[in-house]
């Protein structure tokens, strides 16, 4: 039998964070080229093929370097792996080759480099930065929403610069160096990944902050609701609607049903209606109102005696 109480409305004044979303669910504020953008993937294109040709000569000229050069190379492409899912907002985890390259990043550690080496502060450093990048990406994946929903709660990272441990980087790698040249083709990828992953935060920050989100007046049911709102949502569009029902924070599909005159202060009236809510976001929602019901009610009777 369905729920009687489905389509009960009550004014609620609750947290609320509204997305507009495709068809398929994706953040229309965070499209792909907004993220990274035509120029930066070409750049990634040319470094990624000269970082392995710099690798190649490295192993024929049978430098030391190699095998610590490889570790942070493969390292960064992990990485990079990461985040062309996560600018797609798909779950990497749904890869069929995702526990293979788990495991095989697991295996690295942090390189060891000649006592003496005037680049090995620099080669750990690089190691760092990558090492702290792919634990936050597998943190905003392990802690993802069914999957589908990615929050960035982490603050900006700063930019990598190789000037904080070699003065003269960029001049070494002109010269010809190659170990010069594989360390600053390094530097300059990861400073692009950084810079994609920053966006990614900024796309995302609303959602990932909960505590920060406005309260609505809300006329509210399992079915749907409605509120006044100065912000434009096409009819028929649809929502991600984030709402924070006394500390249990809900994430709903929804659809813009009707839209009313703007008042005098430029606001108007959103009929939303939620779509495909499972039987226990129903039952949250439907408890979340008959508790608030009855804690009026209760409050009405307490102020009449």
């Amino acid at each position: 039998m369905a729920n009687a109480r489905r389509y009960f409305r009550y004014n609620v004044m609750i947290p609320m964070h509204f997305e507009a979303v495709d068809r398929y669910g994706h953040y229309l504020g965070a499209a792909r080229n907004r993220l990274i953008l035509p120029d930066e993937e070409m750049r990634l294109q040319i470094v990624s093929g000269q970082l392995s040709d710099c690798l190649d000569k490295l192993f024929d000229a049978g430098s030391n370097a190699h095998e610590v050069f490889y570790v942070l190379k493969h390292r960064l492409d992990y990485m990079s792996w990461l985040l062309q899912y996560l600018i797609e907002s798909n779950d990497p985890r749904r890869a069929g080759d995702y526990q293979f390259r788990l495991k095989a990043d697991h295996k690295f550690c942090p390189p060891k480099c000649q006592t003496g080496s005037k680049i090995a502060p620099l080669i750990l450093g690089v190691y760092k930065a990558i090492d702290a990048c792919i634990t936050e990406l597998h943190s905003v994946v392990d802690n993802s929403i069914e999957g589908n929903i990615f929050l960035y709660p982490a603050p900006l990272q700063s930019e990598f610069t190789s000037e904080a441990y070699v003065a003269n980087l960029d001049k070494l790698a002109d010269a010809g160096v190659l170990p010069a040249q594989f360390l600053d083709l390094m530097v300059n990828k990861l400073q692009i990944h950084t810079t994609v992953l920053n966006r990614l935060k900024q796309a995302y920050h609303k959602r990932s902050h909960p505590n920060n989100w406005p309260l609505y007046q809300v006329n509210l049911s399992a079915g749907g609701f409605s509120v006044d709102t100065r912000d434009e949502y096409a009819l028929f569009s649809r929502l991600e609607v984030f709402m924070n029902l006394k500390g249990d924070t809900m994430i709903c599909r929804a659809k813009v049903v009707s839209r009313g005159e703007d008042d005098v202060a430029g606001a108007h009236k959103l009929g939303v209606e939620f779509e495909l809510l499972t039987g226990e976001e129903v039952r949250k929602i439907s408890l979340f109102l008959q508790h608030k019901e009855l804690r009026d009610a209760m409050s009405v009777v307490a102020l009449s005696h």
